[in-house]
């Protein structure tokens, strides 16, 4: 995978996450266009380099989600919960991607509705985690597993909606990624067209 081309979209994807929230919101539904570009490097990149791109997506999801801690006066980033769930939304994707045709955005939508679903468990686990009593961690202002899941939950079902229009592009864009043929083993349609 040629990195300085997925900086460049990751930029462009958490752009558009970030300055259409206000557009695209549906009360406070909105949908992650990193977890989009997560499972698409998924389905076609090697192992070992879709983990670090979903690791740094994380990352960038982390540092633009801020949380409140108990008893703290402002918000802070903490780094890590999105970090470890797109790790496991990766490895999901990673294991589907046999399954399914690569080159439909039907499938990219199918298959960022279900790693999305494993990655947000383990966020919400991470965070709901921190406000067990035995651990030093501040617990999370307002926090409610239950209303998180519920919340997470719609967020995938519209972020798997958009990701139709969202994975013809990115599979239109694939050429520019530079992934090695024959990676991600599994049906896929020719390519007519670059």
């Amino acid at each position: 995978m040629r990195w300085p081309v997925f900086g460049i979209v990751a930029y462009v994807w958490l752009f558009l996450e970030e300055g259409t929230r206000t557009l695209l919101a549906i009360g406070q539904i909105t949908p992650s266009f990193l977890l989009i570009l997560m499972v698409f490097i998924g389905l076609w990149a090697p192992p070992l380099t879709a983990a670090w791109a979903a690791i740094i997506l994380g990352l960038m999801t982390d540092l633009t989600t801020p949380i409140q801690p108990a008893n703290y006066p402002a918000d802070v980033a903490l780094i890590g919960p999105a970090c470890l769930g797109y790790l496991v939304g990766v490895y999901v994707t990673i294991q589907l991607r046999m399954m399914v045709f690569r080159d439909s955005p039907l499938a990219v939508g199918v298959l960022v509705f279900l790693a999305g679903m494993f990655a947000q468990l383990v966020i919400v686990a991470v965070l709901t985690m921190r406000g067990l009593p035995w651990l030093t961690a501040q617990p999370v202002q307002g926090w409610s597993a239950a209303d998180q899941l519920v919340h997470r939950f719609l967020v995938l079902l519209y972020t798997a909606a958009l990701t139709i229009p969202m994975g013809y592009l990115l599979l239109r864009l694939q050429w520019m990624f530079g992934f090695a043929p024959g990676t991600g083993k599994g049906p896929s349609y020719p390519h007519t067209r670059r």
